[in-house]
């Protein structure tokens, strides 16, 4: 079984060769980038005690990670230590030298992250690349056999061509992970979006695909449904982690270049229950009055306090951070009430139909391993 903090994802730089004007770790601000742990930081206080309190995958972030000039030292650590590894990047490191020198590294223990917003001209203004330079280094990607994952950030900015970017990651048979645009290290709160644009925009498009690993709120999800079909246990886990829908905290935390933990990487920064400079990764994750708190559901506020499926869903606890001010706050994007007992049959029939699949996919791969 998968135990509540099963992938950490590690932000082990912010230094950036782009300059997204609106970058979630702060990589723009050129001024204020702090030096990088050192690797023996980066090994003791947080790999090894990771892999010893049973987190399984690590995303190794930035920044943009490869530029740091230990970075596959400690690829190459993280695989010792087996870990199922995952590289988020802007592309610009992935050069044919460095692929080789990864697939030498990791094998096939590795999937690489590509972002995308919006497959047209507009995609510049978020990710300051074109659609061409995505496909560029995606074919190069695939020509090497790797394994690829797309990162969409959705917000305001792009909810008239979300369904349709997400339409075209599906045609590519890829997988994707939806990123809520947050201004955790920017003043652009315009591109946020509301609840309205929840329902009529982002909704729709995210219920469509189940490799979206059902990574989204409003999750329409009951319990007992959860249950019949996942491999979790009763009074095991307070969240759901096998497989992790809705909100993902205490499914995955995350460590940012300073190590501070907190239970989501778009509210470093903001929120943190511990550094591991002072701190043990163990005492943090298991014993801070924040992370014990907020992994279990029945401590959130409001209606998603209240709500039928606040266990499977959980509303989004970085748009109650940032539109609230309270973390534990109930989900301002979310539009329950608005519906008719009709309209949520039908979603709730729709999202169980995905989550079935997702079941499916996820026991699958996990069998092949």
């Amino acid at each position: 079984m998968n135990p509540m903090f099963h992938t950490l994802y590690l932000e082990a730089t912010r230094n950036c060769n782009f300059a997204c004007q609106s970058c979630s770790s702060g990589s723009q601000h050129k001024d204020k980038i702090e030096a990088d742990l050192p690797f023996d930081v980066i090994v003791n206080r947080i790999l090894i005690p990771a892999r010893n309190l049973g987190t399984k995958n690590i995303d190794f972030s930035g920044g943009e990670f490869l530029l740091r000039n230990d970075a596959f030292e400690i690829l190459e650590k993280a695989n010792e230590l087996g870990f199922s590894i995952s590289l988020l990047s802007n592309g610009s490191t992935l050069s044919e030298g460095n692929l080789l020198r990864i697939k030498e590294i990791l094998g096939q223990n590795v999937i690489i992250s590509l972002g995308i917003n919006s497959f047209d001209e507009e995609n510049i203004e978020s990710r300051e690349s074109s659609q061409e330079y995505f496909f560029k280094i995606l074919n190069r990607l695939e020509s090497h056999h790797f394994r690829v994952n797309v990162s969409v950030t959705m917000g305001s900015f792009n909810k008239l061509t979300f369904c349709n970017t997400l339409d075209k990651i599906n045609e590519l048979h890829l997988p994707f992970n939806r990123v809520p645009f947050s201004p955790r290290n920017s003043d652009n709160y315009e591109w946020m979006f509301d609840k309205d644009t929840m329902r009529e925009y982002l909704h729709p498009a995210l219920i469509k695909y189940f490799k979206g690993y059902v990574s989204y709120v409003p999750l329409f999800l009951s319990t007992e449904n959860y249950k019949k079909y996942s491999h979790q246990k009763d009074n095991v886990n307070h969240v759901p982690t096998n497989p992790s829908v809705g909100c993902w905290v205490g499914s995955f935390y995350a460590i940012n270049p300073k190590g501070d933990v907190a239970p989501c990487p778009l509210v470093s920064d903001h929120v943190s229950g511990g550094n591991v400079l002072t701190e043990d990764l163990y005492d943090i994750l298991y014993k801070s009055e924040l992370f014990s708190k907020i992994v279990d559901r029945n401590n959130l506020k409001g209606k998603c306090g209240k709500c039928k499926f606040r266990y499977t869903c959980g509303g989004c606890r970085v748009y109650s951070y940032y539109k609230t001010g309270d973390i534990f706050e109930s989900d301002p994007t979310c539009f329950i009430d608005d519906l008719s007992e009709k309209d949520l049959k039908n979603l709730e029939e729709e999202t169980l139909k995905q989550y079935k699949n997702y079941c499916r996919m996820v026991h699958f791969g996990s069998s092949n391993k």
